[in-house]
């Protein structure tokens, strides 16, 4: 028996749960640079606001209709989304964390007479620690988990759905196109030999679906059948690690894409080290706005291998300034930039270039030192203490003008209660 455990909407969730004001109030939350529409409340959905509708064209609407827009605040929802992990873990361990608002619970080793039970009581439990709604689907495989927790927020509206009481009735009501997997074009290829609902897959030959579509599609419909194919994934080391961003202004300023590109290695060590993880090579890139066809174009990256495995920030961000330098040119609006940290490995043991290897006192050095950065930036908030070669008033940052507060990671954000 598996469940899904699903968080409502999950952005605009966490934009509200710091304002009660907004409650029942229609939310929408932007893309990088205030572009487009990326998550929606429901009062929102029921105005006609479409995911992905660029901002401009709704703004009258949100006028209108008083409808409020946030900038997106990646590190408010990432923090939020590891609380609710965290506490899902400590009740249940059998856990895959699927994405940023869901995970998966293998519940095989709980009598079935208490598996309903169990997840109400931990939907509860979710609600009153983070204070996000969630919504959880239970089946007797992930993709049934899948369709219930579907049936639980779209169809019945309530907390828990359990699929395998019902499962043939159930999956009638669900088109094809809704099944966890199945995309466009394969929806279209399906409705056009006939299946055009879960069940209808679901009783469709198997080793047929194998040979005319994938091995995907097989096991698919048999875990539709009510038959596992695979359990909970098992959480991966990272082969790599991307930090890019699109500029809010396009750049033509060496210094003030250098400066992004310090940024970015920054953010990238930070990963890095949480994972104790070291990088062997180093990709850095930077292009213009393809969509801008009155300006000139360029698109160019440089891949470098590291001397020594590191995670030494200062190391990183110097032979990124010196790729950078290679492959920049002047005369050209640039959009976006980036690096790319890959051929990860762990950071005991590794292996070290037999003739410029480091001191072990040095190593030991270097651990000091981004030991200290680690804390001071844990403790006091992102980039309290970084590199001067990340700059100081960044004209290069994206656009969030509507960006809420870091209300969980910042002192000076902390919500004021006034009496």
């Amino acid at each position: 028996m598996f469940a899904l455990i699903d968080c409502n909407n999950f952005y605009a969730s966490c934009e509200r749960l710091f304002r009660p004001d907004l409650r029942d109030k229609p939310i929408v939350v932007l893309s990088n640079n205030d572009g487009c529409v990326i998550a929606r409340s429901n009062e929102a959905k029921a105005l006609g606001v479409a995911m992905g509708e660029p901002f401009f064209k709704i703004k009258a609407l949100c006028k209108q209709h008083k409808i409020h827009a946030f900038s997106s605040n990646y590190t408010l929802y990432g923090d939020l989304s590891q609380r609710v992990m965290s506490t899902i873990e400590r009740a249940w361990p059998n856990v895959e964390v699927y994405s940023i608002d869901e995970a998966f619970l293998d519940l095989s080793e709980l009598p079935l007479e208490l598996v309903d039970s169990f997840c109400l009581t931990l939907q509860k439990l979710i609600l009153k620690e983070t204070g996000i709604p969630t919504s959880v689907g239970i089946g007797t495989t992930k993709t049934l988990a899948k369709i219930a927790n579907y049936l639980c927020k779209k169809v019945f509206k309530i907390p828990v759905f359990n699929v395998a009481h019902q499962r043939e009735a159930l999956l009638k009501q669900v088109a094809v196109g809704d099944v966890w997997g199945i995309g466009r074009q394969w929806s279209k290829k399906l409705m056009a030999r006939g299946i055009h609902t879960a069940y209808d897959l679901s009783i469709t030959n198997a080793h047929l679906l194998k040979k005319q579509y994938s091995v995907v599609m097989m096991r698919t419909a048999m875990e539709l059948a009510g038959i596992a194919c695979g359990g909970l994934v098992e959480a991966e080391p990272k082969q790599s690690i991307m930090s890019s961003k699109s500029f809010g202004e396009m750049q033509t300023s060496y210094t003030c894409v250098s400066q992004s590109v310090s940024s970015h290695c920054a953010r990238a060590v930070e990963k890095l080290r949480q994972q104790h993880l070291v990088a062997q090579r180093l990709y850095v890139f930077v292009h213009t706005n393809r969509f801008r066809e009155d300006l000139a174009q360029y698109c160019q990256g440089i891949e470098i291998k590291l001397i020594n495995p590191t995670d030494d920030v200062r190391l990183i961000t110097t032979w990124a300034k010196r790729c950078l330098r290679r492959i920049f040119k002047t005369g050209y609006h640039y959009k976006k930039a980036g690096i790319c940290l890959e051929d990860l490995i762990p950071k005991d043991p590794r292996q070290m270039d037999m003739f410029h290897q480091p001191s072990d006192e040095a190593l030991a050095k270097t651990e000091q030192l981004m030991g200290v950065f680690d804390t001071i930036n844990q403790k006091f908030g992102r980039s309290t203490i970084r590199l001067a070669a990340e700059g100081h008033s960044k004209p290069w940052d994206m656009r969030r003008q509507l960006k809420s507060p870091a209300y969980t990671t910042r002192w000076s954000d902390l919500p004021r209660v006034r009496l």
